[in-house]
């Protein structure tokens, strides 16, 4: 059966915009409106859905027949977004949703409200073609707080949300030559020097009889991290490597005192072949050699994300790939990504998993995000006859 994609482009592109005019910037606002938006537009189009809420001001929303079921195919796109950032920077306000010349303008455009649009026509077209069973559909909150957040997606895997196999619809600026099957880790840590408080122009310090300096004990502390060799590529991650890069620092309270406390935070990123916990082990002995009477140190976990990797020989996997071909002509590359995303908990529970197949646009995290309108009907197509096989 021929399906003609571009009568429901109109309703889809009102339904992004509407998104978009919902803010839901992460430690901002609430996802509490953009759920709200998802849930009229579902009553709409006659879909069921559910709200699923562990804290209400991040609530998630399921749309479909079956949550816990594992045939169907799983669509999945966050709702909350970054900051848009100095609205000066931006030739459209970021939560205008400006739509010219045939671009959707607005902060969460391509992440991932692009997404959520997409597969909630995905899910219609099917319903209006006799299959609503074959897709299922959730909008998840609190994504972007470094995919480890316990109020969104991991919420539902824990309450038993299951499928065949999941899409992740983020957008990009280059939707087909790749299939992302996994992602790099992530492991964010504040790393404390604690030290002893003196007067700068003391002859105790001088002759350092009293106080020690947290600031030069940070700094001997990252003389050592960088002398840290981590291990080679990894062959499903082409051109990304595990990287450590110091991103905050805090230190000192007065010009004339020696600073008793000093702390510098680090945003690592972790291929397959280095997982966290090894690198906590070397910064425990790393600590363990700087420590002195009058010095010590403390680690701080703030996120530990494991990589992750679908099996790129999986039948789910393949069938894109092929289905790829065949739709866009391209033999893509099958490689993780080396941004983070909440893949892996889906991964982790057995569901194969690939992130994109989103619209296409650019500038994530960035000024004048958009999304490209004139791709949302590949995606859809793609998608739906994905769903189909």
């Amino acid at each position: 059966m021929e399906i003609d994609y571009s009568k429901y482009l109109p309703d889809l592109t009102n339904f992004l915009q509407k998104l978009i005019q919902a803010p839901s910037v992460n430690g901002q606002d609430s996802e509490v409106a953009v759920v709200d938006v998802i849930a009229t537009e579902a009553k709409k189009l006659n879909l069921p859905y559910k709200i699923i809420a562990k804290d209400p001001r991040h609530p998630n929303i399921f749309i479909g027949q079956s949550f816990s079921s594992n045939k169907e195919l799983l669509l999945v796109a966050h709702t909350d977004t970054v900051t848009a950032g100095d609205p000066a920077k931006w030739t459209h306000s970021p939560f205008s949703g400006t739509i010219t010349d045939n671009k959707i303008f607005g902060r969460g455009a391509i992440d991932c409200k692009g997404g959520v649009a997409l597969n909630l026509y995905i899910l219609k077209i099917l319903t209006d073609l006799g299959h609503p069973n074959l897709v299922k559909v959730v909008a998840v909150a609190d994504e972007e707080i470094a995919g480890d957040s316990d109020f969104g997606l991991r919420h539902l895997l824990t309450l038993g949300l299951n499928a065949k196999a999941a899409i992740y619809t983020y957008g990009g600026n280059s939707q087909h030559d790749s299939l992302n099957i996994g992602h790099r880790g992530v492991l964010r840590f504040w790393l404390k020097c604690l030290g002893q408080a003196a007067h700068s122009g003391s002859k105790e310090w001088q002759e350092r009889l009293k106080g020690e300096s947290a600031i030069e004990g940070l700094l001997e502390f990252i003389k050592e991290f960088t002398k840290i060799k981590f291990p080679a590529r990894h062959r499903y991650f082409p051109g990304y490597k595990t990287i450590a890069t110091p991103t905050l620092i805090d230190g000192g309270s007065g010009e004339s005192l020696v600073p008793d406390t000093a702390k510098i935070f680090y945003d690592i990123r972790l291929l397959p072949n280095t997982p966290a916990e090894n690198i906590i082990t070397k910064i425990n002995a790393i600590i363990k050699k700087l420590t002195t009477p009058k010095r010590h140190f403390e680690i701080i976990i703030k996120n530990s994300v494991p990589a992750a990797l679908s099996n790129p020989k999986d039948p789910f996997i393949k069938a894109v790939a092929k289905l790829n071909y065949q739709t866009f002509g391209i033999k893509p590359i099958i490689k993780g990504s080396g941004p983070i995303n909440e893949s892996y908990m889906l991964i982790k529970k057995g569901i194969p998993t690939i992130a994109g197949f989103g619209p296409t646009g650019d500038n994530f995290h960035a000024p004048n995000e958009f999304a490209n309108l004139d791709s949302l009907s590949a995606s859809l197509e793609f998608l739906v006859n994905l769903a189909r096989e």
